[in-house]
């Protein structure tokens, strides 16, 4: 339309797209603070030119200009820039999560320091060398014994603050699982939103901000998939590419009924069938049954990790079992019992119900049922999550860790209480301890006993195989010294050779036992070869094979040094040295990634964020134009008034 109010309605159009620029960038300016927030921008088009052409149109100049129109608001969006500050947030928050624990870790260790295991240890072969010499001296063996204690408490006390430690990263992971369904709900609902003001032909800006910015936060628990759809929508998934994996890592989602489609955390077709997590509560053997066995246990697990609620608690048996895989590779129970452990999260329906799987045709299981109070499963048959990045994988990866070093700690108490044993006993079999008519002690053969075996009078009974199983049995955290040694320290064997009233054939000063010990300090044994946990249980006997024999400059049977072999103190040393090496590999990686972040997150601000300056710039300019087109305005009202009234004269 052409004439003067076909320019009246050119400036008006300008006056109203100008004012919803300002109205735009007084969003922007609004929050600039806001985190998650992305630069908007209003999109202007030209309106309709008049005329069009057409048979009956007159030729003239050409097509006039109809003004101007807001088209669409737009946020400023990198979506490679997410992708990319995602995985590298995956990778973050894992290393985040182990440096949050092993620096506890290095803690509880307390290495090197002058209170530290390592130093009872020195103590304790100082306490031996000094018994060597002074056998007669009953103070020489109350040092012996209030040293051996000294280590045996730290011992225990250090294997007792690792479950402890262990127990707290349980307890965290159970909070992430809880955090990661509550987002993954909040997510779910600003997805439904989106789809639904989209489909209205709106940009639902703020609200997709709100979204992206929630899965910014997700891929710190674990990685993730997006995939976008039809009307903004997003499918969430699992993602289970890293930059490295462990063995047993396994990120990819359980497969639908049909066998082809993978499972989603959030989906924006039938959002309802989406998958959440549960949190495994507790693990416990059936009885008469040890952790590790094979065989069944009773599985808690809390639907959605809730544990506010008690009604969310489900209980079901999980029979474990040692496996033989096609490729010919062993799985033992134990492994298993520690792989569900230490992972403790499992895939779950909409409703926080647990999942089974087939995986006999696909490694990454198809969903086969439900897991509902009472339900019995295989082990194989459970759909564990076990992300390969992620805060939850840094924290299932310290549990292992925490397990490596418990297996650590039993192993050197085993070590030394084995060959200790076998030196004060001369024995590389079980042997009792000796008791007179009346019950009490008269000759102590262990010198080490399992405290637990020790209540129970395992070690006064007549029963080999149980005082056996027993020595088996130990570990860091109930390795003790027999407490008839703790009441009597006269009853320590220090002589090489003993008559059957347990009195010296070598006379009170012979030592030669107590050196024996005291070698112990330099001697090579295969500590590493000790099974940690019990699960084939390592005898005295099997680790004495071929490095007990008869020391000819001390007349007793004494440990001989094996090539392949580490000596106590360096075997622990080597355990300590390993904490550090990660503890620092954490702290390098944690800072690294903050680097890499920091670089990315600079990035997207300069794409995304909000300048301050530049809004400002914008303002002036979307103000000048308002005012331009307000000034023409006024004249084409300036124009009509002599149209109208000016005619008149």
């Amino acid at each position: 339309m052409s004439g003067l109010f076909g320019t009246l309605n050119i400036s008006k159009s300008g006056m109203f797209a100008q004012q919803r620029c300002i109205d735009v960038t007084s969003h922007n300016i609004a929050n600039a603070n806001t985190d998650g927030y992305s630069r908007q921008r209003a999109e202007l088009q030209t309106t309709k030119p008049f005329p069009m052409p057409s048979v009956n149109n007159a030729v003239g100049p050409g097509q006039l200009g109809t003004g101007v129109e807001v088209t669409t608001i737009d946020r400023i969006r990198d979506s490679f820039l997410d992708y990319q500050i995602r995985v590298e947030k995956g990778v973050d928050g894992q290393y985040k999560g182990r440096d949050k624990f092993l620096s506890q870790l290095e803690n509880i260790m307390n290495e090197p320091t002058d209170t530290g295991i390592s130093k009872d240890i020195g103590n304790f072969f100082d306490a031996w060398n000094t018994l060597g010499t002074n056998a007669k001296e009953s103070n020489s063996r109350s040092i012996v014994a209030q040293n051996t204690l000294t280590l045996t408490t730290d011992l225990n006390h250090t294997y007792n603050e690792l479950e402890k430690l262990k127990e707290n990263t349980q307890t965290v992971i159970k909070d992430d699982v809880f955090d990661i369904n509550s987002k993954l709900k909040q997510i779910d609902q600003l997805n439904r939103e989106i789809i639904q003001v989209r489909v209205a032909g709106n940009n639902p800006n703020d609200l997709m901000d709100r979204r992206d910015l929630l899965l910014d936060q997700l891929s710190e628990k674990f990685g993730i998939t997006v995939d976008r759809k039809q009307f903004e929508g997003n499918d969430v998934t699992t993602s289970d590419d890293a930059k490295s994996k462990d063995v047993g890592d396994d990120g990819r989602p359980p497969l639908a009924a049909d066998g082809t489609t993978n499972l989603n955390l959030v989906q924006a077709n039938f959002p309802d069938q989406a998958c959440r997590f549960s949190y495994v509560d507790s693990i416990q053997p059936a009885d008469g049954q040890k952790v590790g066995d094979a065989g069944k246990y009773t599985v808690v697990y809390y639907k959605n990790g809730d544990k506010t609620d008690s009604s969310n608690a489900v209980t079901i048996t999980v029979d474990i079992q040692d496996s033989t895989d096609k490729n010919g590779v062993t799985t033992t129970a134990a492994d298993k019992y520690k792989q569900l452990n230490q992972c403790r999260v499992l895939w779950a329906d909409n409703n926080g119900v647990a999942l089974s799987v087939d995986t006999s045709s696909k490694s990454q299981g198809v969903v086969s049922g439900n897991l509902s109070a009472g339900s019995s499963i295989k082990f194989e048959n459970l759909k564990m999550f076990q992300p390969p990045s992620g805060e939850l994988k840094g924290y299932m990866s310290v549990q292992k860790d925490i397990d490596t070093y418990e297996g650590q700690l039993n192993k050197f108490a085993k070590a030394l209480a084995f060959a200790v044993n076998g030196i004060e006993s001369q024995e590389k079999n079980a042997v009792v301890d000796v008791t007179d008519s009346k019950g009490n002690i008269i000759e102590v053969n262990n010198f080490f006993v399992n405290a637990d075996a020790q209540k129970k009078g395992v070690y006064t009974g007549t029963d080999l195989s149980k005082i056996e199983d027993a020595e088996a049995d130990i570990t860091a955290g109930n390795i003790t010294i027999n407490q008839a040694i703790i009441d009597d320290p006269m009853k320590i064997k220090t002589a090489a050779k003993y008559d059957g009233n347990n009195k010296p054939l070598t006379g009170e000063s012979d030592g030669n036992r107590a050196v024996a010990v005291e070698t112990l300090r330099d001697s090579l044994m295969t500590i590493q070869n000790i099974d940690p946990d019990n699960s084939t249980k390592t005898k005295k006997s099997d680790f004495l094979d071929g490095i007990f024999e008869v020391n000819s400059k001390l007349g007793v049977n004494a440990i001989i040094n094996k090539t392949s072999g580490m000596t106590l103190d360096s075997y622990f040393k080597d355990t300590v040295d390993r904490l550090g090496i990660q503890e620092q590999e954490a702290k390098k990686t944690v800072t690294n990634q903050a680097s890499l972040l920091a670089g990315f997150t600079q990035s997207r601000d300069s794409v995304s964020g909000v300048s301050l300056d530049e809004e400002m710039a914008n303002l002036v300019q979307f103000q000048h134009c308002y005012q331009a087109n307000a000034k023409l305005i006024s004249t084409v009202d300036q124009l009509l008034d002599v149209v109208i009234n000016g005619l008149k004269k």
